[in-house]
């Protein structure tokens, strides 16, 4: 037996006076007695319909842009497509291109958003990623580049990103294990800043003692000044789970620290600190042999020293944690803004840019490369 035949002319009719009363289906299949599915049915034609015809005019303008791209000239020949990546490139100064594979050359693991902000911080120059690489690739170098550059930890959903608002408001203390053959475990003890992710303290100690982190604790104070408070796990040194206050919690009290200590099982508390602590055993511990402690000691202060001074922190903008913790990232931003659509040209050594009521001069030397805005020393980066 065949199924009754509709009548979508007499339905579409019955579904515009429904939208028109602002019924829904079900309240106008029973004011108008018809069947809620046929409703249904019909707006579902509709919609097909209309995703047809989109679909239809967005290939018709695509296939008329690649028409016009092919097209001939008046002089006969045929204009061809043009690699928007390749002119890009093409546009860039050797010595630029030269920076960019050297860099990869000597850091293989980093990704092209760290080579991009490690131009513009270091020297000034503004590259686009998909230029890097375009160069990387033009020059045999693409191979996996990963976007390994410092990201906190996702915090879990539910829970917001928090930052400090300014440099000493916050800093937080973990302690890592470094191993060493025919040595005892080590204690990584580190501080970092909040706000600015600088490292102020990176200790590498026998033991994780109440009066070795304090005293740790001491010299990060003594040379950049008493936070206004410390954020710690729960571990033995800092807390006490008895409820009586640690020998570490009656050093806060004397400094007038407020301590606030983490949660258990809650990996994003202290997720600048953590962060550092994983991008040491990544890039440093698990690739490198120490053969004493002094040697470790010395090649952990120097990878601080870089991760302080000449790292892009994708947390941060881009800019290295010590712009931040000395507060002349703005500064620098003003510079970078007004540099925007200028090249420095390495070759020359130096460039002087007057922007508004500034003098911004840019030198490039055996020292390495120096920022100056009217006359005050922004940002020096010291070739290595």
């Amino acid at each position: 037996m065949m199924g009754k035949r509709h009548d979508w002319a007499k339905i579409g009719e019955v579904v515009r006076k429904i939208r028109e009363l602002g019924l829904s289906f079900a309240e106008g299949a029973k004011q108008f007695e018809m069947k809620v599915g046929d409703l249904y049915e019909y707006n579902r034609r509709q919609n097909r319909a209309a995703a047809s015809t989109r679909a239809a005019a967005k290939a018709a303008k695509k296939a008329t842009r690649a028409k016009q791209k092919t097209e001939p000239r008046p002089d006969g020949a045929v204009k061809a497509p043009v690699d928007k990546e390749t002119k890009s490139v093409s546009r860039l100064p050797e010595d630029v291109k030269e920076l960019i594979c050297g860099y990869r050359r000597e850091h293989p693991t980093h990704g092209y958003k760290r080579i991009a902000d490690l131009l513009r911080q270091k020297y000034l120059v503004i590259v686009t990623r998909k230029q890097i690489r375009r160069v990387l690739k033009d020059a045999g170098l693409l191979g996996s580049c990963e976007s390994s550059f410092d990201a906190e930890p996702e915090p879990p959903k539910g829970t917001r990103r928090f930052e400090a608002a300014r440099p000493g408001e916050i800093w937080q203390m973990d302690v890592a294990y470094v191993y060493i053959r025919k040595v005892p475990v080590l204690y990584l003890v580190l501080i970092v800043d909040d706000h600015s992710r600088f490292c102020v303290a990176a200790e590498l100690c026998e033991d994780q003692c109440a009066d070795t982190l304090i005293g740790v604790l001491h010299d990060a104070c003594s040379t950049y000044g008493v936070p206004g408070k410390l954020l710690t796990d729960q571990g033995s040194g800092f807390y006490s789970w008895s409820g009586e206050q640690t020998r570490f919690q009656e050093y806060l009290d004397d400094q007038k620290i407020e301590h606030l200590v983490a949660e258990p099982k809650s990996p994003g508390s202290e997720g600048k600190v953590e962060r550092l602590v994983q991008t040491l055993r990544k890039e440093l511990l698990r690739r490198v042999k120490f053969t004493d402690i002094a040697d470790a000691r010395t090649r952990i202060a120097d990878f601080v020293r870089r991760y302080n001074f000449d790292r892009p922190h994708q947390g941060i903008q881009g800019r290295s944690p010590t712009d931040r913790f000395h507060g002349v990232a703005g500064d620098l931003e003003q510079v970078e803004s007004e540099l925007a659509d200028r090249q420095l040209d390495l070759s020359r050594g130096y460039l002087v840019y007057k922007a508004q009521d500034h003098r911004i001069c840019i030198v490039c030397g055996s020292k390495g490369l120096q920022v100056y805005l009217d006359g005050k020393l922004l940002k020096e980066a010291v070739g290595e």
